[in-house]
């Protein structure tokens, strides 16, 4: 089912998350691991567009790391795992069974790309790490509002500023090294 390039594209995808997530989580930190510009939703949904379930294993376990860098205990990262895969997983299936081209040159792809892979799939996120952390009784946070708006705030910034030009520019290359098939 998946090649030898795309293994290698997701231990890369992995590092790279693990790199941006530690990054980002120190950048407008929050705490526990959720941040104002956490720049690794990127490799989420691209790792998702370009490798399908693969991708979105990849980003749903990336997290653990930087999160366990950024000081998160173990209990948050689990928490946060279902709006991990969330995330992930929204694009892909939006992508597989509408047929839209990953590297948004067309108007249809990037509107669809704009509400299932920076807006819903990132509400969904925040809505259920937050929803899950209150349910858990586990006192992570003071405020679930700027909980759950920090992590969709922290998420949708580098979707549209850092994802849109990693998908226009890198898609192709991919396409034309062979390593993901051109739709």
């Amino acid at each position: 089912m998946y090649k030898k390039e795309h293994i290698i594209l997701a231990i890369i995808l992995f590092f790279l998350g693990v790199i941006l997530g530690s990054l980002g989580s120190e950048s407008l930190p929050l705490g526990l691991g959720v941040t104002g510009f956490w720049p690794a939703v990127v490799v989420q949904v691209a790792g998702s567009l370009w490798l399908g379930v693969l991708g979105v294993i990849v980003g749903a376990i990336f997290p653990f790391v930087s999160n366990t860098y950024a000081g998160a205990p173990l209990v948050a990262s689990l928490l946060y795992l279902p709006s991990n895969i969330v995330q992930g997983l929204v694009p892909y299936l939006t992508f597989k069974y509408l047929h839209l081209d990953p590297s948004l040159h067309d108007a249809r792809s990037l509107v669809h790309f704009l509400w299932s892979s920076v807006l819903l799939n990132n509400g969904l996120g925040a809505a259920l790490a937050t929803c899950l952390v209150m349910a858990s009784g586990v006192h992570l946070f003071a405020n679930p509002v700027v909980f759950a708006r920090t992590w969709f705030l922290g998420n949708v910034i580098p979707m549209i500023f850092i994802g849109i030009p990693t998908l226009w520019f890198i898609t192709p290359l991919l396409e034309k090294a062979g390593i993901i098939i051109k739709r």
